[in-house]
């Protein structure tokens, strides 16, 4: 048989956790047990939402961590685009400051030598 010796009352005090269950156990008053009961049961709800909280967070965590994890291939992408991109620039340059001018005539005959313009290859 158990042993209901405890006569105090709650009286809106907030109980721990570890002491929920000693007040179901020992309460001599249903009005105390069943605050207790309510106590713990609304501590258990607290705690799953937190879990619930916490498994949104890990799954948005896996979300990003799966995302940065195709980051280098995009990276090395970029990279190649850059090296590429510099190789036009260089051959841009050549073609139009380097030896790869051409100067060509203007069909316009006129003794204005401003017309002379230069032909660019890029290849």
């Amino acid at each position: 048989m158990a042993n209901y010796f405890d006569t105090t009352h709650i009286d809106g005090k907030k109980l721990m956790p570890e002491e929920i269950g000693d007040a179901i156990r020992h309460k001599k008053f249903g009005v105390d047990v069943r605050e207790a009961m309510a106590q713990g049961l609304e501590y258990c709800m607290r705690q799953a939402q937190k879990v619930d909280t916490l498994e949104t967070e890990v799954k948005n965590l896996d979300e990003r961590v799966t995302s940065l994890e195709t980051l280098p291939n995009e990276v090395t992408k970029i990279e190649q685009d850059i090296v590429d991109i510099n190789r036009d620039i260089n051959k841009l340059k050549t073609a139009v400051f380097g030896d790869g001018a051409i100067p060509i005539d203007d069909p316009v005959f006129e003794d204005n030598h401003d017309k002379r313009v230069q032909e660019v290859h890029l290849n």
